[in-house]
């Protein structure tokens, strides 16, 4: 999963610098706010049916595996003809009114013909993570990205003469869940064949109990999130920029700015995958050191990665955006959420650990809690103060996150780390270094005319930053070499803190 995570992150980035210079900052902009739409569809028809399927799997006996696949994809099915059928109906009202840009409506229609595919995988990567096989649903994501890219590059190239248009990318999505599908059902069917699952019992019942409060807590934060996407051009509208500026903006932040902020977030989402079966199996099994001390280990991680990437965009923001995106506004965005990087990716691995103890309520309510808060700054900050009230509210709703979760953690199950040893002094140190690389970069473009001279000192000052990280014991390797298996069951509060001094 992690080099899944990690390819398909590179070929999408690689993908979205191609679409940023092909369809135009507008373009892009129309072409992000379709996935609102498909946000929500997604979680209606396979989200929590995935979920679902995935647990069933694994409590069953194998002879009902092809009962509950067929219930799965019955179900699914069903629900993403209703709405592939109603989106294509109603995609001119659904443009207009609720994504308000009337150039969406087609790209609508064209998006509507992907829910039953995306249906049939997202079932059958469940069975796959039920019976604990990730590799497969990882090939899948490389495939589907491959295809997509493949697909979209392809037409612009010898069809449009480099020239792209909106529909030719949506169009792209289908292409990748097409082929996606045929390396599903080709996997799926040395595990099971096409007359079991037909001659299979339904499962129907359970299924529905299982996958309707998952899917309804995932429908709450996919409206919330697919709000937030639809009123950021509205809101731009109000503080003064044109139709075109607002779309413009949002589409380099969305299509560009945010993907490249999450991309070092792969490791994290990762690590969090990790963490969910370990910390329920030791919490299962009262392990309680042993859950103290993965997530302190985690949570340390996930800090430094975040303070790393912070002042990375911090000081190189700019010249970043302007060297791989081709945008000053990237580079200006890039450095203005810079702030962010630590507060999501530790966000990400506290909501794992919650989750992994069994609490999904409270992590479903902390993120609609940041959620409202994002948007409540769209509303009555953006308007005054542009995309940077916005971002603002962003920065914030996610330290709100943090905060909330980190309560929680310590509260409930004495989670301690040492904000001065793992947060400040590294992250004045690796924004002090970068900064001199920074300066030093600068020099040597005045010496040198290249676009890559002031990025000259990057790699060195990442090795300092390493070195330091060592040296401090803030990263080892024996960090990895004690899983909870071999964690002694209980350990007294007084050796805990002994023994993690450096956590």
């Amino acid at each position: 999963m992690t080099t899944a995570g990690i390819v398909t992150r590179l070929i999408g980035f690689v993908y979205r610098i191609f679409l940023a210079s092909t369809l135009g900052e507008t373009n892009l902009g129309i072409y992000q706010l379709v996935f609102p739409v498909y946000s929500i569809c997604f979680t209606l028809y396979a989200s929590g049916i995935q979920t679902a399927v995935s647990q069933m799997v694994s409590h069953e006996r194998k002879e009902k595996h092809p009962g509950i696949v067929k219930s799965g994809l019955c179900l699914s099915l069903v629900i993403a003809l209703a709405l592939s059928f109603s989106l294509f109906r109603f995609a001119d009202w659904t443009g207009i009114s609720f994504l308000g840009t009337r150039e969406t409506a087609p790209l609508l229609r064209v998006l509507a013909f992907i829910f039953p595919f995306c249906g049939i995988t997202s079932v059958i990567n469940g069975y796959f993570y039920g019976i604990s096989d990730a590799r497969i649903p990882g090939i899948t994501q490389i495939i589907e990205q491959l295809f997509r890219v493949f697909f979209v590059m392809g037409v612009s190239f010898l069809m449009l003469s480099g020239g792209l248009r909106t529909d030719i990318a949506v169009m792209g999505l289908i292409a990748g869940e097409l082929a996606s599908n045929v390396y599903n059902i080709s996997r799926l069917l040395p595990h099971m064949s096409l007359h079991q699952i037909i001659k299979s019992r339904f499962s129907l019942r359970r299924l529905l109990a299982l996958s309707l409060p998952l899917s309804g807590n995932k429908l709450v934060i996919a409206l919330l999130g697919s709000m937030e996407s639809v009123l950021i051009p509205a809101m731009l509208s109000r503080y003064g920029h044109s139709g075109e500026e607002a779309l413009a903006i949002f589409g380099i932040l969305t299509g560009v700015v945010l993907p490249f902020i999450l991309f070092p977030g792969t490791l994290t989402n990762s690590l969090s995958v990790l963490l969910l079966p370990a910390i329920s199996r030791a919490a299962g099994r009262e392990q309680h050191y042993a859950v103290r001390h993965t997530t302190s280990v985690a949570l340390r991680y996930s800090i430094l990665l975040g303070v790393f990437t912070s002042s990375l965009f911090l000081n190189f923001g700019l010249p970043i955006g302007q060297f791989v995106f081709h945008s000053e506004n990237a580079g200006k965005l890039l450095t203005a959420l810079s702030f962010l990087c630590p507060f999501l990716y530790v966000s990400t691995t506290l909501t794992s650990v919650i989750n992994g103890l069994g609490k999904t309520g409270v992590t479903f309510l902390h993120t609609v809690s940041g959620l409202c808060l994002r948007i409540l700054f769209l509303i009555l900050v953006t308007p005054r103060r542009g995309i940077y009230g916005y971002l603002l509210g962003m920065i914030l709703s996610q330290i709100l996150i943090c905060f909330l979760n980190g309560i929680y953690l310590v509260k409930k199950h004495g989670i301690q780390f040492q904000l001065m040893n793992h947060f400040v002094w590294p992250m004045v140190f690796c924004a002090s270094i970068f900064y001199l690389a920074k300066i030093a970069g600068i020099w040597m473009k005045g010496q040198v005319d290249s676009p890559l001279a002031s990025l000259t000192f990057l790699i060195p000052a990442g090795v300092i930053i390493f070195l330091y990280f060592y040296i401090f014991r803030l990263v080892s390797l024996s960090d990895f070499q004690l899983s909870s298996d071999r964690l002694p069951r209980q350990k007294n509060k007084e050796f805990f803190f002994r023994k993690n001094r450096n956590i």
